[in-house]
C-alpha cells in the first residue's frame, strides 16, 4: 500500500453523522429556549420596575427641591392626565401647587414619559395610586385632597411572576415579588 495514497483521502462527515449532530443541536435548543425566554421576560420586568421606581424617586426629589406638591399621573398624550388609564401607556410629571387633577399649563410639566419598555408588560395601581401619585414639600406621599397616600403598583409580564412597588405612609417606595393573575 502506498502511504501517500492513504493520506490523500479526504475525510468528512457522513450523512448519518451530520443528521445525528443536527438532532443533538435541536434537542439542546429545545431545552435552552424556554430558559432564555424566561430570562428575557425577567429582564423586561426588572427594567420596567426600575424605570417606575426611578420616576417615583424623581417625583419625590422634585417636590422636596421645589418646596411644593409635585404629581405624577397616567397620560396617553403627554399633555394631560388621562382618567381611567393604567400606568403602562405613559405618564406626566408636573408641579402641582394648586393640587389640581391636571397640569395648570405647559410650564408646569416637568417631565413626560412614554409607554414602558415593552407592550407586553402591564403597570397598574390599586385604587389610591391608580391615577395619581403626589408628594408634598417634605417628601411624603399625599392625595390631592391632602389625605395620606399609600398604595401598591403591580408590574406584570407574560407569566405569573411580577413585581410590586409599595408606597408606604412616609412616601418611601419599596419593591417586592408578587404573583400576577393573567387572564387566559
Amino acid at each position: 500500500m502506498n502511504p501517500i495514497a492513504c493520506r490523500s483521502r479526504t475525510r468528512g462527515l457522513t450523512l448519518i453523522e451530520l443528521l445525528f449532530t443536527l438532532l443533538m443541536i435541536s434537542a439542546l435548543l429545545k431545552l435552552g429556549a424556554p430558559a432564555f425566554g424566561n430570562l428575557v421576560e425577567q429582564a423586561r420586568l426588572t427594567a420596567t420596575t426600575n424605570q417606575f421606581l426611578t420616576t417615583l424617586h424623581m417625583v419625590r426629589s422634585e417636590a422636596i427641591r421645589r418646596g411644593t406638591m409635585v404629581s405624577l399621573c397616567a397620560s396617553a398624550d403627554g399633555a394631560t392626565c388621562t382618567s381611567g388609564a393604567d400606568w403602562d401607556g405613559g405618564w406626566l410629571l408636573y408641579a402641582n401647587p394648586a393640587r389640581s387633577g391636571q397640569p395648570s399649563g405647559p410650564d408646569s410639566i416637568l417631565r413626560v414619559g412614554t409607554a414602558w419598555t415593552d407592550p407586553s408588560v402591564t403597570v397598574t395601581g390599586n385604587q389610591p395610586v391608580s391615577r395619581y401619585i403626589s408628594y408634598n414639600a417634605i417628601g411624603q406621599s399625599e392625595r390631592l385632597s391632602g389625605a395620606l397616600l399609600m398604595g401598591t403598583i403591580s408590574i406584570c409580564a407574560g407569566s405569573n411572576e411580577g413585581r410590586t412597588i409599595v408606597i408606604s405612609s412616609s412616601g418611601r417606595p419599596r419593591t417586592s415579588d408578587t404573583h400576577c393573575d393573567q387572564e387566559p
